[in-house]
């Protein structure tokens, strides 16, 4: 009678090496080829004389080349296991959301980011960016912060003081007083 009787252990185990969800795989591979697919006309051709490695595309081409070999082989093994027969597209959307909604946050801040350069400027904008990554993993604590704030500290010296690397004007910025709007766009 034991031996009939699986642990809560064992029925974990079964069903997640039996429920594969290959709908992520099919959603990569797909993207993967749209931008390789628009990759000439978003990174054109220079002329250069150094070498065709120093093309602007090469990298992207690169890695997107291998993200859609390596996705072609799970989507492979899908079709060998007859995945599109049993595959409801709008329950594997959820099931892919929800196993991937860390990375999917992370990467709408991420743009987030990038886009609040230009009217928040550096500083502010990573000080948002890092403090709201490290709350999602509940690390934000004094330490954390202080870490953060040392940091950046550190990047704007080496960046605009050493390296001299001036970014645009910030359009924030603009509405503080001409003494301080000076000072801001030099340094945050």
């Amino acid at each position: 009678m034991s031996s009939q009787v699986k642990s809560t252990a064992e029925i974990d185990t079964d069903e997640l090496t039996q429920e594969k969800h290959y709908g992520i795989y099919w959603c990569i591979l797909a993207l993967s080829l749209i931008l390789l697919g628009l990759l000439p006309f978003q990174a054109p051709l220079i002329h250069t004389n150094r070498g065709w490695f120093l093309q602007p595309m090469f990298g992207s081409s690169v890695g997107l080349l291998l993200l859609a070999i390596f996705t072609s082989v799970r989507v492979i093994e899908s079709l060998k296991s007859g995945f599109l027969k049993r595959w409801n597209i709008t329950e594997s959307l959820f099931d892919t959301l929800s196993s991937y909604r860390t990375a999917l946050i992370s990467a709408a801040l991420f743009f987030l980011y990038i886009n609040t350069l230009s009217v928040l400027g550096f500083v502010l904008s990573t000080l948002l960016f890092t403090t709201t990554l490290l709350w999602m993993c509940r690390l934000l604590d004094r330490t954390w912060f202080l870490a953060t704030l040392g940091t950046l500290t550190v990047m704007v010296l080496i960046f605009r003081v050493g390296v001299s690397l001036w970014l645009p004007d910030v359009w924030l910025y603009s509405l503080l007083p001409d003494v301080w709007s000076d000072f801001a766009n030099q340094y945050l």
